[in-house]
């Protein structure tokens, strides 16, 4: 628990002993039913909110509702003393406040607990929330339809990350992200560089959906519409209308990105420069400057028909060079400076991409080759598109939780909030008891001085 938590938590314990000491006089001065319905409301409203912090995966979104659960459970039982304790209208009276309390605590309470509850929904499957989620995120298989563009492509594989889990009500930025050729659609190497950049960026992770650009482990389509099938359709047209119907997804360009490596590098920095309206961020990890460079005779002919003129067409700084691109886009190149086949390659596009108006970095990672710069190029990436987020409020840090640090998981804190609850409430009791006895001294004195005048008269 956190330094307050605590500190609140021991005064309460301090406040026991007086505590139950005034509950001892209330008792005596023949409000026993008060007492007894308020020390029997204290302890069910802590037990249930401990108890509930205990078996809640996100019991950390209780926050400041504890509370109110807290204050019910002193407002009712002194109400309904209350009315046991009136006659006539006053009683009347008193039970309609007394209804009015507990309908306003139930309330309060059912705010409060709902969004603690293990449930979680997205691409229509439900996701499991536990503790294990709510740290390392969720996987998720999914088929993408093809509508419009009739490209047959594997299932594609989602990143739910724990920070959604933990407060679903709120939007996340996106990553369109696609794996070079050979290579199959998974997470593998995307969970590995957002563990390695710390859980804190993890828990502010987008979405992340890699998909199948290449049909195939074999295949190598180019990244446009071609023979081999319509890929910059699927891509630029079905991929995102998917995301924009199944996931929680930002509507704000700003918080879209395109991604990949090697040959889905080549088709991020393609589809960047082609679609600039979708994505206002672009990720190139050692991609190439033109679909199928190793072989660009055998790809032109057979893809374009032997034009080599719509073969160029294709290529990203070409793209670069002849459009125009009013709206903000912030690209990022990464390469393997032991890498001299794709590095110059790489380069041109970055230098391509800059001429043109992005906002470009570019780095050639030291003694990394090909495949050695694929797992700092994606750190990278998710470093400063995590970070633009976390600044720009499309995510919400999970620091800002009530009481809590941001090295502790959702159970841990909200035993922190239960425990600040549990302090308050017998601070407040030792308030209400240091007022009682303050008055009950004042009346003694007064009264006391009184009988002594009257004696010596």
């Amino acid at each position: 628990m956190g330094i307050l938590a605590w500190l609140t938590l021991a005064l309460g314990l301090l406040a026991a002993y007086p505590v139950a000491r005034f509950a001892v006089r209330g008792w005596r001065f023949g409000a026993g039913s008060t007492v007894r319905l308020l020390i029997l409301g204290q302890v069910v409203g802590l037990a249930f909110i401990i108890a509930w912090c205990l078996v809640a995966p996100r019991a950390d979104l209780g926050g400041i509702g504890w509370f109110a659960i807290a204050l019910a459970s002193l407002g009712v039982p002194l109400a309904l003393g209350d009315a046991l304790q009136s006659a006539g209208r006053a009683r009347v009276l008193s039970i309609a406040l007394t209804g009015v309390i507990a309908v306003a605590g139930v309330s309060a309470g059912a705010l409060t607990i709902a969004p603690t509850l293990a449930t979680a929904t997205v691409a229509g499957k439900t996701v499991p929330v536990t503790e294990q989620t709510l740290a390392d995120g969720a996987q998720l298989a999914v088929r993408i339809p093809p509508t419009a563009s009739g490209f047959s492509a594997r299932e594609a594989h989602l990143f739910v990350p724990p920070g959604w889990l933990r407060d679903p009500s709120r939007t996340r930025p996106v990553v369109e992200m696609m794996m070079g050729q050979p290579g199959n659609p998974t997470l593998g190497a995307t969970l590995d560089a957002l563990h390695g950049i710390g859980g804190e960026r993890l828990d502010d992770a987008p979405f992340i959906l890699v998909v199948d650009q290449l049909g195939s482990v074999a295949a190598n389509p180019p990244c446009s519409d071609t023979s081999a099938g319509k890929l910059d359709t699927y891509l630029s047209k079905d991929v995102p209308a998917w995301i924009r119907g199944n996931l929680p997804v930002s509507g704000n360009r700003a918080d879209w990105a395109i991604a990949g490596y090697s040959h889905g590098g080549e088709c991020a920095a393609y589809l960047g420069a082609t679609h600039p309206g979708i994505w206002a961020n672009v990720v190139s990890i050692s991609g190439p400057d033109k679909p199928g460079e190793h072989r660009p005779d055998y790809t032109r002919d057979t893809y374009y028909g032997g034009s080599q003129a719509a073969y160029e067409a294709t290529w990203p700084e070409n793209i670069l060079a002849t459009h125009r691109y009013p709206q903000k886009t912030t690209a990022i190149f990464v390469d393997g400076a032991l890498d001299p086949h794709f590095r110059p390659q790489v380069e041109a596009t970055a230098t391509a991409a800059e001429k043109a108006g992005w906002k470009v970095t570019y780095w050639a990672v030291s003694h990394a080759t090909h495949t050695q710069a694929l797992g700092p190029g994606l750190e990278t990436m998710y470093n400063q598109l995590i970070g633009g987020w976390v600044s720009s409020g499309a995510v919400t840090p999970q620091a800002d939780r009530m009481l809590c640090t941001p090295d502790q998981n959702a159970r841990a804190c909200g035993l922190t909030q239960a425990g600040a609850v549990a302090g308050t409430v017998t601070i407040v009791d030792l308030s209400v008891l240091a007022a009682f006895l303050g008055a009950q001294l004042l009346l003694f004195f007064r009264h006391g001085r009184r009988l002594s005048i009257d004696t010596a008269a």
